[in-house]
Parts: structure tokens; C-alpha cells; sequence
């Protein structure tokens, strides 16, 4: 099963194939943690967990929220997701900053399932998710929710807390860092075997990243018809459950520790952490990509696409994206920071949660369940 546009490259191979010329072999040495725990800060030191890295956080960033004020002054009529200059322009009398330097009306919040996908309650409004941008574990308030999971004294990426992998980006899992707090980590990528890539500190030579985890719902998701899952388990040498991806020397489909965006063969066997390469992006070059959901997206610089399957069902996937914002003009995919470019020449968004901006209507696709925001 492929996609009938972009003939996707999905290697399935049985535990005979494990060793066929340009995979990699599984290394002997198992897991390498970081060196220390991790330190979930909570501006009181935070806690000790095994093998985690450090979470750097600002209880009072306010990632781009106005003051405001609540004196009774008029408010505007903007609702939520539409575009704003000031706090005025809102009917919740709180601006805050989008993507490419635009503004966007937020609401009052308590939980993020309160907030649009993508988004996450932070302050008591809800934000805009940067999971996956870079940042200094020493400055977490250059995050937009104030959290940056990184090795100590380094460089690491902003991230958001999570009861479950689906709240988290593509590639991601859901970990703890602390006894009462968790937070989305990056474990689709390579590693050495240090672990210093790696925001849990754990690391795989050869497989790439992990992260202990509860249960499988705390690991990516691979959502392609047909693929294994991950499983939630003692693997590698550890002595606590890891998320262990199907590796082809174990019967399942993953060779290699490529991470999503890295260069793939157009043809034969591939090394991606995710098992997929294709040309989702018809750029005439292949790269690693992985699936993703409405909810957790895909991490900065991506967004989560509709694509159609040669079987007629479609599946969404994590494509190069833009700085621009929903409403925003495009020509093409790439220009908008959701990945999606309506073909009236504007940035559009998923809208499996429901929300659109003012004026627009949540349309489900062609003989699909999945909706985009349209006016």
C-alpha cells in the first residue's frame, strides 16, 4: 500500500531480511543513559529520575501575553484563532503571539484540552506549542510555555507536558521527569553513546533515542495501515521500560535511526527511524517522514497533512512548513506554518478539534473524516 501521488517507500521486512546489504546492525553495547538524573524543575529544584534530562522552567513566562487588564474597559469582538494587534481587538481581552510575527486572540484556559490542537495552557491562556524549537536549558522562557528538556548547561528544545504520546508532536514520547510531571521528548533521532542528543539522555547507538515510558500510549504512534507498533519494555540493557521500536532483526520494520527529514533512497531499503521515506513534499528528493495526529502535530518547522493512499483512505503526515499564519496568503504548502495551503491561495489548519476563526466553517474532506478550516 502506497500513496497513489507519491509512491511512498514503506520497508517491511521479516527478521530474514535484518542483515540485507545497507541496513544497520544492532549494536552490542544496549543503552547508554546520560550522565546524572534529571532535574524537573519547578523553580524548587524538582526531582531526580534515571537516565532523564534537565527541564528548565519559568513559572512566569508569559510567552507573549499582554498584561491586559479586567477593569470593565470594552473589549473587541475577535474570538479565538482570529488575528489581533492588541488586547482590545479580543473578546477574551488577551493578544497573544502566533507564528512569522503575527498575533492571534486566545481564551482563558485550565487544562490544555481546552485549547485548540497544537496549542497548550500555559499562564491560564491558551499558547501557541513550540515543541521542538531550540533552546538553552539555562533560559527556558525563550519557550513559549517556559519548558526547555535538555542536558544540563546545554542546548535542548522547548517542549509541553502530556498525560499520553498522542498530546505530543510526531516522534515523540510522552516521559517522566519528575514523580508528578511529564513532558514530550524527541526519541526519533540518532544518538551517541552519551546520549547527549537525546532530551531523556537515553540512547541506542545505531537505533537512535528512547525514553521510559508506562505504557505503549507513552510512545510514537506509527500510524501507517500495516506498520508494528512500539511496545513499552525492559530493552537494550535497561532496567525499567523503554519504548522499543519493531527493529527488522526482531521481525519488525525499522533498520536504522535516521530522523524525520533526513535524505532516503528513492528505491530498496531505507534507514529511517520511522520504516517511511518518500517525496511528500514532490521536490524530486526523498526523505525520512513519519505520521502524525491533529493533536500532537508535528514538531516547529513541520506541519501534519492530509495525504491520499493508493487504497483511497488518507492519512496525515508531518511536511516541511512555513512561518504563515492561518489566514495568511500561500502558493504553496511549504509557506504556511500548518503545512496547509488552501487552493483559494491562503494558510489553513486541521480542525478535528472543532475550531476555526471567526467566519469559517470546518469542512471534512472527500470521503474522509478529517476536517480543514475554510472560508
Amino acid at each position: 500500500m502506497g500513496f497513489g501521488r507519491f509512491g511512498l517507500l514503506l520497508w517491511a521486512l521479516v527478521a530474514a531480511c535484518a542483515a540485507a546489504e545497507g541496513t544497520r546492525s544492532r549494536p552490542d553495547g544496549g543503552m547508554t543513559p546520560g550522565d546524572g538524573g534529571a532535574d524537573a524543575g519547578s523553580g524548587d529544584g524538582g526531582s531526580d529520575v534515571d537516565g532523564g534530562g534537565v527541564v528548565g522552567t519559568d513559572g512566569g513566562v508569559d510567552g507573549g501575553v499582554d498584561a491586559g487588564s479586567d477593569d470593565g474597559g470594552v473589549r473587541g469582538t475577535a474570538r479565538y484563532l482570529d488575528r489581533c494587534t492588541n488586547d482590545g481587538d479580543c473578546e477574551s481581552g488577551r493578544c497573544v503571539d502566533d507564528v512569522g510575527g503575527s498575533r492571534m486572540c486566545t481564551r482563558a484556559c485550565t487544562a490544555s484540552r481546552e485549547c485548540a490542537d497544537e496549542h497548550a495552557c500555559s499562564g491560564g491562556f491558551c499558547l501557541r506549542d513550540d515543541t521542538g524549537a531550540v533552546c538553552a536549558v539555562a533560559t527556558p522562557e525563550t519557550c513559549r510555555l517556559g519548558l526547555c528538556l535538555g542536558p544540563t548547561g546545554g542546548s535542548g528544545q522547548c517542549t509541553r507536558p502530556c498525560d499520553s504520546a498522542d498530546e505530543c508532536p510526531a516522534g515523540y514520547a510522552c516521559t517522566d521527569v519528575g514523580a508528578a510531571f511529564r513532558v514530550c521528548v524527541d526519541i526519533e533521532k540518532p544518538c551517541t553513546s552519551g546520549g547527549t542528543e537525546c532530551g531523556s539522555s537515553l540512547c541506542v547507538p545505531g537505533v537512535g533515542c528512547t525514553a521510559r515510558c508506562r505504557s505503549a500510549a507513552d510512545c510514537p504512534a506509527r500510524r501507517y495501515p500495516g506498520l508494528p507498533q512500539y511496545t513499552c519494555q525492559n530493552s537494550f540493557g535497561s532496567s525499567v521500560p523503554v519504548c522499543t521500536p519493531p527493529l527488522a532483526d526482531s521481525g519488525g520494520d525499522v533498520a536504522g535511526d535516521d530522523a524525520m527529514g533526513a535524505l532516503c533512497p528513492a528505491s530498496g531499503l531505507n534507514e529511517c527511524r520511522s520504516g517511511l521515506c518518500a517525496d511528500l513534499s514532490s521536490i524530486g528528493t526523498n526523505l525520512c517522514i513519519q505520521t502524525c495526529n491533529a493533536e500532537g502535530g508535528c514538531p516547529v518547522g513541520w506541519g501534519c497533512k492530509p495525504e491520499l493512499l493508493d487504497d483511497g483512505s488518507i492519512t496525515t503526515f508531518c511536511v516541511r512548513a512555513g512561518n504563515t499564519p492561518i489566514g495568511g496568503t500561500c502558493s504553496a504548502t511549504s509557506q504556511c506554518a500548518s503545512g496547509l495551503c488552501d487552493s483559494g491561495g491562503y494558510c489553513t489548519r486541521l480542525c478535528a478539534d472543532g475550531l476555526c476563526p471567526s467566519g469559517w466553517t470546518c469542512t471534512p474532506l472527500p470521503g474522509s473524516s478529517i476536517g480543514v478550516c475554510r472560508r
